[in-house]
Parts: C-alpha cells; structure tokens; sequence
C-alpha cells in the first residue's frame, strides 16, 4: 500500500476542502494515526464470512514512525534549549544596541516564545503554520493555529505580505458553550473569524445545513469583533519548506517523501512479526486413514509438549515449520527501506551505538550532514520569517497599546528595527575544537588579517559572548591591567 491508496481511504467531512484533507492526512502521519481508521488488525486474516481480507486492509502492528522522528530530530537541531539563536540588535550605524537586547532577551524569557516556536516547528512541518499574535486586556498572547481551517490571502506585489485571513471550521453546540459563544441547539455549526490589516472580525456561529457556507449566511458580532489598527495583519504565516509555487499558501513538507518508505517497512516488519509467532506455535499437520475422515476425531488435539498425541500405526504427524532465513531478508530489506527513507527526507542516518569514542564537533556534523542542511532550510523559514516576523509585530503592538504587559510586567515600547539571528554550531565543540578555533582567529589577529572585533564575533557562536563592543573592552581593559602589572 502506498500513501496516495491509503490517503483515499481516509474518511474526512465532504464538506472540506481539499487542502484542508491533505493537511489533515498529514497530521495523522505526524502522530503515528495514519492506520487508526483500518479495522482489522494485522494477524486477523479471515473476515466473519470466512473471506480472505488482503493485507492492505489491515491495520500493521509495527510502526516504525519514521517521519516523526526525522521531523523530531530537525526541530532538536533548530530550537532546543542549546540552539536557540540570539537575537542581535543593531542601531543603524552598525553598533550593537544592548539595552534594546536585553528587552527583547526578556521579552522572548517571559512570553515562552522558545517553547511556543518549538511546538510551531513540530506542526508546520506539515507544511505550514500560523501564530496568532495579539493584545487581550493589554496582555501579550501568542497562539499557535494549525493552518488547514486558516485560508490566507497574499499581496500580489509581495508574496510573503499576508492581507487577510480566514479561520472556519466546524464546532457543536457544547464546545461553543465551553468557549462562552453562548447557548445553541445540538448540531454541528460553522465558526468563522476573519483577521485583516485592521480589524479582527468575529461572525456569528451558522448552523451546518448545508456542505459550504455562504457568505451571506454570515453575520458579524459586534459584540466581538474589535479594531485594533496594527496595519498589518496580527498573523505570522510560516510556509515549510521553499517549494514550487511562491504564491501557495503551504510550503514542502518535511516528510512528506519518504511516507511511502515508512508505510512499506511498517507493513514489512509487521509481517515479519507474523512469521516469527507462527515459527513459535507452527500448524499440525496429521496423516492417516483415520485422520482424514471428516468427525473421526471429535476432541481438539491440544499442541504441547505436556500432551502426548497417539495415532493409528502407519500414520504420520507434522509441524508446518519454517527456517529463519525469511526474517533475516526481511529484516535486511527493512534497513534498506530505513536507509532510503531517512535519506530522502534529509533524515540522520547515523547509528549512535557504532561510534566508540567522542567525536568533534565538526565530526558529529559531517556525520549528520543531511541533517543539517535539512535544518539549516528551516532555519531560514522558522528564524528569518518566523521568530523575527513575530518581534516586529510584538514591536508594533507595543506601538499601539499602551503598557502592553508580557507575564505581569510592562514592556514599554519596543523598536524591532535592526534585528538579526546568531545561530550556534550545530554541537557544541569539545574544548580540542574551541582551542582549534582560538589559534586559527589568534593567529588571524596577528597576521593583522581580522581586527579584535572581528576576531570575537568569529568566536561568538562558540562563546555565545552577548556584546562584542563590550567583551572587546574587558579585554583591553584586562591587556591594560597587566601591562600594569607588569610594570610594577
């Protein structure tokens, strides 16, 4: 079976769209319920009726989860605790601005946005995803959406500028309720919420008569709806992957390539599993005149070795047994399929248990290399249009609301003009590369080839120094002091 086959057997209301099932069918590869919906488990290989049901409408008993492990491993490698990036503020004379830092350091703190960006990584990698930002009594909250009920529109001029959003999906009447939308008759109902450059425009929930919902079936909620003139829309649309079409909503999905890889080896190592429990109670097989006449034997030959089995002479009894030669092939053909998945999805192909000593830095990345630049792709759609998307906007809305409070303190207005991302290397380096990398830029410094400013932000990512133009002056400040030392 391969995803396109499974995919259509996948129940999803006629009355989404069809970007909405193909998101949605990708979620269920990311949690591991792509087979959830097939009701016959693997080892039942008869229906009620005797009939024989086919392999591909059984549910495998092995999954191996493959994409969720290279989608776990890329978004470890793009915003875990060790490579979170930091964030540098520049005034526009190149000068690093470190008050502005610092505000935005305790900003990122305060709000969670690590966690937050993390978790948005995991779920966009399906293709997309969407953070909400905005002021709710003054209070800072970012949201994460999942893009399949968000249908944007983009500017024409500029692709990566959203004009508009639409959020609709369907709701029934207790989880309206739950959300304090008020009291409705049992029913499923269409709710729908639209987010533009100045106003956020609440409707009233439609009741689903109907497979689409019209636009004159909606009615505002004045109650609900407010203006909050940002000039620009207070969503952060992150697309995946670059793909094809500039002007799509979704870009490439992480893992999307290697799903049919994954779907043959959890079928392949299920039926593997089969082939060893028969191996361990195998099928009787008895011969003989008596045996072969219909009701002869009227109690059930029990198969153990406690029990002893007694046949007419001239009978014979066998095991239907196999040799293990079939579940060696299958478990070499399961790591070629483990191999080629992995592979095309940029995965880490890299057996930990074969490495007998530690490695460099530089070693552990040309171990992992597809890794990296798998992650280095998303460093540009999750850092550059995502993380700093989402302080400029913060920024704005500082600019808008006044005393605008993140966890209970007030934030001031910040200005999120000139900010730029360092990213840390990929694993830390053991202190042979860090003394590596101090003679290469001290003799650099010396040969008169880099200034000292040059020099530590060349050692920045190693030393995660938070202000060069400080760092620099505590060590003139140390050079003055033991030339003075050495005076004395």
């Amino acid at each position: 079976m391969d995803w396109n086959e499974l995919r259509k057997t996948m129940v999803f209301p006629s009355c989404l769209p069809q970007r909405t099932c193909r998101l949605l069918a990708l979620e269920r590869v990311l949690d591991g319920s792509l087979y959830d919906h097939i009701t016959n488990p693997f080892f039942r290989s008869s229906d009620t009726d005797g009939s024989y049901i086919p392999i591909n409408r059984r549910r495998p008993s092995v999954r191996t989860n493959l994409c969720s492990i290279v989608v776990e491993d890329s978004v470890s490698l793009l915003f875990s605790s060790s490579h979170w990036p930091l964030v540098v503020v520049r005034k526009p004379n190149g000068i690093t601005d470190v008050e502005r830092e610092a505000s935005f350091h305790h900003l990122i703190m305060d709000s969670g946005l690590p966690s937050i960006m993390e978790q948005a990584a995991v779920l966009g990698s399906v293709g997309s995803v969407a953070l909400l930002v905005q002021a709710i009594d003054k209070e800072l909250v970012i949201e994460i959406k999942r893009t399949c009920f968000l249908n944007p529109v983009f500017s024409l001029s500029d692709p990566r500028r959203l004009v508009y959003v639409r959020e609709q999906y369907l709701v029934n009447a207790d989880d309206l309720e739950k959300s304090h939308l008020g009291s409705f008759e049992p029913g499923q109902y269409w709710f729908t919420r639209d987010f533009t450059e100045t106003e956020t425009i609440w409707y009233r929930p439609v009741l689903a008569t109907s497979a689409k919902l019209t636009e004159n079936e909606l009615e505002r909620d004045e109650e609900r709806s407010i203006q909050h003139h940002l000039g620009m829309v207070p969503v952060v649309w992150i697309r995946n992957l670059p793909g094809t079409d500039p002007y799509a909503p979704d870009g490439k999905s992480t893992f999307s390539v290697g799903i049919d890889a994954m779907i043959d080896a959890d079928y392949l190592l299920s039926q593997t599993v089969r082939g060893l429990r028969y191996s361990a109670d195998p099928t009787m097989v008895l011969s003989g005149d008596e045996y072969q006449i219909p009701g002869a034997s009227a109690s059930v030959i029990m198969k153990d070795a406690a029990q002893a089995i007694s046949i007419p002479q001239g009978s014979d009894a066998k095991l239907l047994e196999i040799n293990g030669t079939g579940a060696s092939a299958s478990l070499a053909m399961w790591e070629a399929l483990r191999s080629l998945a992995l592979e095309s999805m940029h995965g880490n192909r890299a057996h930990g248990d074969r490495v007998s000593a530690a490695q460099s830095g530089r070693a552990m990345e040309l171990m992992c290399l597809g890794l990296t630049w798998l992650t280095d792709r998303l460093r540009r759609s999750y850092g550059d249009h995502g993380l700093l998307n989402v302080l400029r906007l913060v920024g704005r809305i500082s600019e808008v609301v006044p005393d605008l409070q993140v966890a209970g303190k007030s934030v001031g207005v910040l200005d999120a003009s000139g900010l730029s991302l360092v990213w840390p290397p990929w694993f830390e380096p053991t202190f042979a590369d860090m003394q590596t990398m101090a003679n290469a830029v001290k003799a650099a410094q010396e040969s008169h080839s880099v200034s000292m400013e040059t020099a530590i932000s060349m050692m920045r990512p190693a030393t995660r120094v938070p202000d060069v133009r400080l760092e620099m002056e505590k060590i003139l400040s140390g050079l003055r002091c033991g030339n003075l030392d050495k005076k004395l």
